[in-house]
């Protein structure tokens, strides 16, 4: 992207390496599901791009209201400053909100159904000039510690999304625990059928802050520009 040329990154955080061959799933239509993450490094440093995988097993979906094959999905980050749970500080101070956005069908998307697992790519300027919700301050410094979040919505029938679990991290820390919140209150949730619960997901950053899009930027942009790239695996439980 343009308004991301030259922008030095380092990886902050990155859970993709090892896969525990499980899915959290079973979510509901506006269930929030949360991953609290520290960084592998205590440098001041500023969030350039991020990415996250998701799955389904299911070959199609009806898709309403965002259109065949596609469900509506917003990602939250969260810095953990508010009320306790259980002793930890949960999810409070907001500092990006992605709006909804339209995420396709993993299968449907690459058209081959031993592929059912996809990864979600947000640029800088996906990051800077969310559609909707709260952009991300380009001089905003990330937490030591921080919550990312997603909710999911236009699912319908039995039609099913989950996150898959890799562990342990190549860079940074995460818990085998996860952030839950469906009606305003937080909870810090485990799964013993599963084991350790720790989403698939990288964030890159710059030691210096990254310049906004400009105007000419943004209207050459069209708007949001969500990359996807398809993985191949088999449908896991």
């Amino acid at each position: 992207m343009a308004s991301s040329a030259g922008v030095r990154a380092d990886v902050l955080y990155q859970n993709t390496g090892t896969s525990l061959g499980t899915v959290l799933g079973g979510f509901n239509n506006g269930q929030q599901i949360g991953e609290e993450i520290w960084l592998g490094t205590l440098v001041p440093e500023y969030l350039t791009n991020f990415s996250f995988e998701y799955y389904s097993p299911d070959a199609t979906w009806t898709g309403s209201p965002q259109g065949a094959n596609f469900i509506g999905a917003e990602i939250r980050f969260y810095e953990n400053n508010g009320p306790l749970f259980n002793g930890y500080a949960s999810p409070g101070t907001l500092f990006y909100d992605s709006g909804l956005l339209a995420f396709p069908n993993p299968q449907w998307y690459n058209g081959n159904s031993l592929s059912n697992t996809l990864t979600a790519i947000f640029s800088l300027s996906d990051l800077q000039s969310p559609p909707g919700g709260s952009a991300l301050d380009s001089n905003f410094v990330l937490p030591t510690n921080f919550t990312f979040t997603i909710t999911f919505s236009g699912l319908t029938g039995t039609e099913s999304v989950g996150l898959p679990n890799y562990n342990p991290p190549q860079s940074g820390t995460n818990y085998s625990d996860y952030w839950y919140d469906s009606s305003g209150t937080w909870q810090l949730l485990t799964n013993a059928s599963l084991g350790p619960v720790a989403f698939g997901a990288q964030f890159n950053g710059s030691p210096t802050p990254t310049p906004e899009p400009t105007v000419l930027c943004l209207g050459a942009l069209g708007g949001m520009a969500l990359g996807f790239v398809a993985r191949r695996r088999q449908s896991r439980g």
